[in-house]
């Protein structure tokens, strides 16, 4: 049977501290296939083997036949037939793991196996010169509020990719070419892939312990992967001090899941969550959850609970998630805690801006203290927010004409606003912003989405900041946005007065035919500036510089610092994607 195999060259490497035993390949397979049916078509465990080219591996392979329902269909009876496989390849100090219709077999080999670094996977043939296709990124950033993954493809990537991008991205996957072999990488699940026909067992074998001998000899030799968030040890970070201060989850499987009918949550008790306390609950967990050692604090609400740290591993203990039971299909049945810590579906950032935590795996941003001054370079402290009382100065009597001129709206109109020939205030209901403003006079033309937030005293702590940077970057697509959709806008709201009073909405155009030509104007014009712009009176630009300071000196600046930075940097990177320029009005 062996003689007849024909498989793609695409498998798990992991790196092996002792040989697998052969029972516990005996109870793996008997194990995963409790659902089988029949007689296995083939189960060997522990055979040696030496290639035509003399390469000796030890192999272990079982297959079988399943019965399941369709994908297409759903609540049937109907059943389709299909063949399961499960091949091991122990070459030495590794193992290669090639399957189909079988979950995660490795975790049945846990005390056998220790994933390759990230580095060396990442890097692999990185000294080739290899042309990068397509990269599958995710963000460092714990904000809900941006892109969390996104992938880019091109002929060749090398040299596109912009660094500022990159540097706070962490390559989930990628395909790249060295000569004329294709490959793609998935780093988190040690995957590699060699796009080629199928393979016979001997060719299949020498394929695995070249990939695997390569793997290993692997330095960090790629320069287009040396601009991405680089790997470093948990424990590096926490030996020198370094604790996490924000956490957000990923649970978007179990509540998929749950809304799809196949799980559904149940208490302690067995009595089941009820729609609203289900919608509570993944809403919540939709924001960063803050860490003051051990406190957890995720939207205003105290959760009782830690973080504790292994060598590579961080895991959250909470009574209520540990509390909330997962039931699958009517059968298996877990704790949202522990699924939580089993796969660890979260990201995690610490009291230094330089470090993030991602699917088991910590990330170095290296470049972030040479960019302290482009992210001063973005506050404005020109502005004057004296004398702001709130940021509408609401209520507001039916014949006002304007806003107050204590209110934050007011001071930005009467400012910022001023050089430009049309204003709209889109404040309330879909609003794409609180101040859209157009020049269309100025030999570049521009357009400033403006978003206003006010306090009533000065705070550096992310959650006000992290409020209109999240309103911000929710819109940031608006900037982008067809001719139709400003003309829709205008027909259901920005040719009214603002609420019930006499503020127009719109000044320096009394029609839509005005805004017409003046976006036409900034369109198209390629050299046309897009700009977001956050108001932002609570925030002192010489006291943001001195905590910058402290982090390129090496010092720790305070912790709600640390997510301040990360919200500005986040927001430079999404505005720099989009091609738009980023810009806070702030105190001096």
């Amino acid at each position: 049977m062996i003689s007849n195999l024909s498989l793609s060259k695409n498998a798990q490497f992991y790196e092996l501290n002792k040989a697998l035993t052969k029972k516990s390949i005996e109870d793996t397979f008997k194990e995963i296939s409790k659902e089988r049916i029949g007689n296995y078509l083939i189960n060997e465990p522990k055979r040696n083997y030496t290639t035509a080219s003399g390469k000796q591996i030890t192999y272990s392979i079982v297959s079988y036949k399943i019965e399941a329902e369709p994908s297409f269909l759903a609540g049937t009876l109907v059943k389709e037939q299909k063949y399961a496989y499960l091949l091991l390849i122990e070459s030495d100090d590794a193992l290669a793991i090639l399957k189909k219709y079988v979950d995660s077999p490795e975790k049945y080999f846990s005390s056998f196996i220790d994933e390759f670094d990230y580095e060396k996977l990442c890097h692999f043939h990185g000294d080739k010169n290899p042309e990068y296709e397509r990269v599958t990124m995710k963000n460092m950033s714990i904000s809900n509020a941006v892109i969390r993954s996104r992938s880019l493809e091109a002929k060749s990537l090398n040299g596109i990719l912009s660094s500022n991008a990159s540097s706070r991205s962490i390559p989930s996957s990628f395909r790249m070419k060295v000569g004329e072999d294709s490959y793609t990488l998935t780093p988190s699940t040690s995957r590699v892939s060699h796009r080629d026909k199928k393979s016979a067992f001997d060719e299949l074998i020498d394929w695995i312990v070249e990939t695997k001998e390569e793997i290993k000899a692997t330095t960090n030799q790629s320069e287009f992967l040396r601009n991405f968030a680089s790997p470093i040890c948990l424990q590096d970070i926490t030996d020198i001090g370094h604790q996490v201060v924000a956490i957000l989850i990923d649970l978007t499987e179990i509540e998929t899941k749950v809304l799809d009918g196949v799980a559904v949550l149940s208490k302690a008790d067995g009595s089941h969550l009820t729609r609203r306390e289900i919608n509570r609950l993944f809403n919540q967990l939709k924001s960063p959850i803050l860490v003051n050692g051990n406190l957890l604090k995720v939207k205003g609400s105290t959760l009782s609970g830690k973080i504790s740290y292994s060598k590579t591993l961080i895991t959250i203990r909470n009574k209520i998630l540990d509390g909330i039971f997962v039931t699958e299909n009517n059968s298996e049945i877990y704790t949202i805690g522990r699924y939580i810590n089993k796969e660890k579906p979260f990201s995690a950032v610490f009291d230094s801006p330089n470090y993030s935590y991602y699917s088991k795996s910590c990330f170095e941003d290296k470049h972030l203290t040479n960019n302290t001054q482009s992210i001063l370079n973005i506050f404005d402290d020109s502005y004057n927010f004296s004398g702001i009382r709130s940021e509408k100065e609401k209520p507001h009597a039916a014949n006002l004409t304007r806003f107050p001129a204590s209110s934050l709206f007011r001071k930005v109109e009467d400012q910022y606003c001023a050089p430009h020939n049309i204003v709209i205030c889109d404040d309330m209901c879909d609003e794409w912003a609180d101040h859209i403003a157009i020049d269309s006079n100025s030999t570049i033309p521009s357009i400033s989405f403006i978003h206003s937030k006010f306090t009533k005293k000065e705070t550096y702590g992310a959650s006000a900041f992290h409020d209109i940077v999240a309103q911000a970057l929710k819109n940031i697509g608006r900037t982008q946005a067809e001719k139709q959709l400003f003309k829709r806008k205008y027909d259901n709201e920005w040719h009214k007065s603002y609420e019930n009073t006499n503020i127009s909405r719109i000044t320096g155009a009394q029609n839509w035919r005005e805004i017409e030509i003046a976006l036409d104007t900034v369109n198209q014009n390629p050299n046309s500036i897009k700009k977001i712009v956050l108001a932002t009176p609570f925030l002192s630009k010489a006291k943001l510089a001195a905590e910058l300071n402290k982090l390129t000196l090496g010092q720790k600046c305070k912790p709600h610092y640390v997510q301040l930075i990360w919200l500005i940097n986040t927001f430079i990177s999404s505005c720099k994607e989009f091609g738009v320029q980023a810009h806070i009005l702030c105190k001096p």
